[in-house]
């Protein structure tokens, strides 16, 4: 793991989220858990050798970040945003395979000594959040104070936990750093509003959802980055294209690659990238 701080650590180069722990004086917290289990597995050990674990936070419900939610069960607390419960532990439709089936093949295909790990699925427990909260939430352990904020914008569940003390902000897929960016369950008035008030934390790292650790100069390369795409799908519409000719001209995959081993889904992200902008662009013209 990359140790940013005295007391943070986070992964940046395995498939899925950045799963980070947090130490305190009185045991660790735990934001988002690894998709792989051989890593989830030595993160845990590696915090235990600290001491107890004492919470999990989930920034989001999307696979990547609660597939390991399973290991934590009957040890700590979970919390996550009330909204996160609707959504928890579901895939897109269009990938047309269960949660847990996508699981296992993940694991298959990148990630095989876990995969005599995974439990079958009716013993497979989902561990959803037990604490949740609408606007914000705070709790301290040890000498540690975390704020917890709905900043929703990627979905309608997205969190940010802020560590003061740490310098440290985890906003989940609020920001993907140096790799391509979803926007499948996306708000952009929404997303565009929490990157304004990420933008005002006292912090010198952020932890994105996936990418390597920025500070907050690259909320401004987030922020033109989304300009950008919806910039390039209102040009399309413009000219009179309608979705399916927007999705088959406007393309961004030379632009930056997927997260790692995510290299099939370049073009799901692109097609549902362009669909989200157009719909986001019409229903803005709608209300004109």
């Amino acid at each position: 793991m990359e140790q940013l701080t005295k007391n943070v650590y986070t992964e940046t180069k395995i498939r899925g989220c950045d799963p980070s722990i947090v130490f305190t004086r009185e045991g660790s917290v735990f934001i988002d858990t690894a998709q792989w289990i051989t890593n989830l597995l030595e993160m845990r050990e590696f915090a235990l050798e600290k001491g107890p674990i004492r919470y999990l936070i989930n920034t989001e419900s999307h696979i990547d970040h609660i597939f390991g939610n399973h290991w934590f069960a009957g040890e700590c607390p979970v919390i996550g945003h009330e909204n996160l419960i609707n959504s928890f532990f579901k895939i897109p439709p269009s990938f047309n395979m269960t949660t847990y089936d996508y699981s296992v093949d993940v694991l298959r295909r990148q990630d095989p000594k876990g995969l005599p790990l995974m439990p079958k699925e009716k013993d497979y427990i989902l561990n959803p959040p037990t604490i949740t909260f609408k606007d914000k939430m705070t709790f301290k352990l040890g000498d540690h104070n975390f704020l917890l904020y709905y900043t929703p914008g990627h979905s309608d569940a997205n969190i940010s936990v802020f560590v003061p003390e740490e310098k440290a902000v985890f906003v989940g897929d609020t920001v993907f750093s140096g790799c391509q960016i979803w926007f499948h369950t996306c708000n952009f008035d929404d997303l565009f509003k929490t990157l304004d008030f990420l933008g005002t934390l006292d912090v010198d790292y952020i932890v994105p959802g996936h990418g390597p650790v920025v500070d907050k100069n690259y909320l401004f390369q987030q922020k033109a980055f989304l300009h950008e795409w919806l910039q390039t799908v209102g040009y399309g519409m413009s000219k009179g294209w309608d979705k399916d000719e927007c999705v088959k001209r406007i393309n961004f995959a030379d632009r930056c690659p997927v997260d790692i081993g995510q290299d099939e889904v370049m073009d799901y992200i692109q097609t549902y990238n362009v669909m989200a902008c157009f719909d986001y662009l019409s229903a803005k013209a709608g209300k004109q």
